[in-house]
C-alpha cells in the first residue's frame, strides 16, 4: 500500500511546530498534530507516525489532508462547529456580575474576595435556583470574559481616602494659597525675593515618620563581586526596635531640619520648633503647615509658643486624610528610596546617626520642592502680593 506524500514545512513552520512540542499549556490533541506535521517533513510513513503517537492511522490521514487544504493552522485547530450557541442572556449576565460585586463573606465563604474558582462554583451551584439554568454549564472561562467585558475586578482592591473633613475645600485652599505665596518668592531666575519693608517669611514643610524600623543581619552581606554582581544577604534578621522622625524643610531653600527620638510627642516638635527658631533672625515669620495631629497643638506646645513674639510662628493646618497636600511627603518617598530602603544597622542609635548624617549630605546640596498641583487656581491677587502671612 502506498504511503501519503511527505510534506514540505518553512523554516518558520518547523520552528512554530517545535515550540508547540515543547509547550505544557495547550491541548494534547494540537501537540499530536504538530508532531505529525514534523513527523510527516521528516519523510515517515503514516502508519509509523500512527504508532510512534499511538493513534489511529486516520487520525493522522486526517491532520495531513487538512494540511494539504488550509496549511499548518487548519491542520491543528479544529473548525469551529457549526449551529447557534446556546446564548446567556442578559439577565444572567447581570446576576453573575452582582454576584461578583458581593463579599463572599457574605455568601458563606471566608475569604474577603473571590477567586475565580470560587466565583465559578458558586455560579454553577445557585444558578439553578436563581432561575439561570443555562449558568449551571458555564465554564471559568466564560465567567472571566464575563468580567472583563464589565471591567470587575472582585479580586483586587485599590484603597482611597474619603473626604471625612468637613472643611476639606477650605483648608486646601488654604495650603494652596500658601504655596502660591512661596512660588512668588522667587523672581524670574530663581532666586530669592529678600523683602526689605517686610517681615521675611520662612514656609516650612513639616510631618512625622514615626516607626522607622532599626534591623540588625544575623551575618554579614556579601558583597559584588565580579562574579555575582549583587548584594547577598542572610534571610534572617533581628528587629531592635523604631524610632520616629520629625521634619521640616524650608520651601524657599530646601534646607531639610531633623529631629529624630524614640518617641513621638509634644516634645519632639518643641525639639524641631527650637531649631527652627535659631535658624531664622528674630521679627522673621515662621509659617509651618502640618496635619491636625495632637502634638502640634498640645498644652506643652502651646506654652512654649507664648514664651515667643507674636506672629514669630503661624501654623497652617493641612485638612484631614490629606498628607498628600504637605510637599515634605515628596522628601519622606525620596528618602524612602534614596536610604532606608533596605537599611541595616548595628542598633538603633547607628540608626539615629545615619538618618542624621543623610540630613546633613542632603544639605550640601538642597532641592527646592515646587507644589503644582492646582496652583493656576490661585491668582496673585488672591495670595497677597504684599506677602501677608
Amino acid at each position: 500500500m502506498a504511503h501519503a506524500r511527505s510534506i514540505t514545512l518553512t523554516n518558520e513552520e518547523v520552528l512554530y511546530l517545535q515550540s508547540l512540542t515543547r509547550q505544557r499549556t495547550i491541548q494534547a490533541q494540537v501537540v499530536d498534530r504538530a508532531k505529525m506535521l514534523l513527523y510527516k517533513a521528516q519523510g515517515a510513513s503514516n502508519s509509523d507516525i500512527a504508532e510512534r503517537l499511538d493513534v489511529n492511522i486516520n487520525t493522522v490521514k486526517l491532520c495531513l489532508s487538512k494540511f494539504r487544504e488550509g496549511g499548518v493552522q487548519r491542520a491543528l485547530f479544529d473548525d469551529k462547529r457549526k449551529g447557534r450557541p446556546v446564548e446567556i442572556t442578559d439577565d444572567a449576565i447581570a446576576w453573575i456580575i452582582s454576584i461578583a460585586c458581593q463579599r463572599p463573606t457574605d455568601l458563606g465563604y471566608a475569604q474577603e474576595l473571590w477567586t475565580l474558582k470560587n466565583l465559578h462554583q458558586y455560579i454553577q451551584n445557585h444558578a439553578e435556583g436563581a432561575g439561570y439554568s443555562r449558568l449551571t454549564t458555564i465554564t471559568k472561562p466564560m465567567v472571566q470574559k464575563i468580567l472583563n467585558q464589565s471591567e470587575i475586578k472582585s479580586f483586587k482592591i485599590k484603597y482611597y481616602c474619603e473626604k471625612r473633613d468637613p472643611d476639606f475645600e477650605t483648608k486646601m485652599h488654604d495650603v494652596l494659597v500658601v504655596y502660591k505665596q512661596v512660588e512668588m518668592q522667587f523672581d524670574e531666575n530663581g532666586d530669592i525675593i529678600v523683602s526689605t519693608d517686610s517681615p521675611m517669611i520662612h514656609t516650612i514643610s513639616c510631618d512625622e515618620k514615626p516607626g522607622i524600623q532599626a534591623i540588625a543581619t544575623t551575618s554579614d552581606d556579601l558583597r559584588p563581586t565580579e562574579g555575582n554582581g549583587c548584594v547577598y544577604r542572610d534571610y534572617e534578621y533581628k528587629r531592635l526596635g523604631t524610632l520616629s522622625l520629625i521634619a521640616g524643610i524650608d520651601l524657599l531653600t530646601g534646607i531639610a531640619i531633623p529631629v529624630v527620638s524614640e518617641t513621638h510627642k509634644s516634645s519632639d516638635f518643641i525639639c524641631l520648633l527650637k531649631k527652627l527658631d535659631e535658624m531664622y533672625l528674630e521679627g522673621d515669620v515662621i509659617r509651618i503647615i502640618c496635619d491636625n495631629h495632637s502634638a502640634h497643638k498640645s498644652k506643652e506646645v502651646q506654652n512654649y509658643l507664648a514664651t515667643k513674639p507674636e506672629g514669630r510662628y503661624v501654623f497652617v493646618f493641612t485638612p484631614k486624610h490629606a498628607s498628600w497636600l504637605n510637599l515634605i511627603e515628596c522628601f519622606f518617598s525620596k528618602m524612602t528610596k534614596q536610604m532606608l530602603k533596605g537599611i541595616r544597622v548595628k542598633s538603633k542609635q547607628e540608626l539615629a546617626d545615619r538618618i542624621y548624617q543623610y540630613f546633613d549630605e542632603i544639605n550640601k546640596e538642597p532641592v527646592v520642592f515646587h507644589w503644582t498641583y492646582k496652583l493656576d487656581e490661585i491668582s496673585e491677587e488672591e495670595a497677597n502680593p504684599n506677602m501677608a502671612s
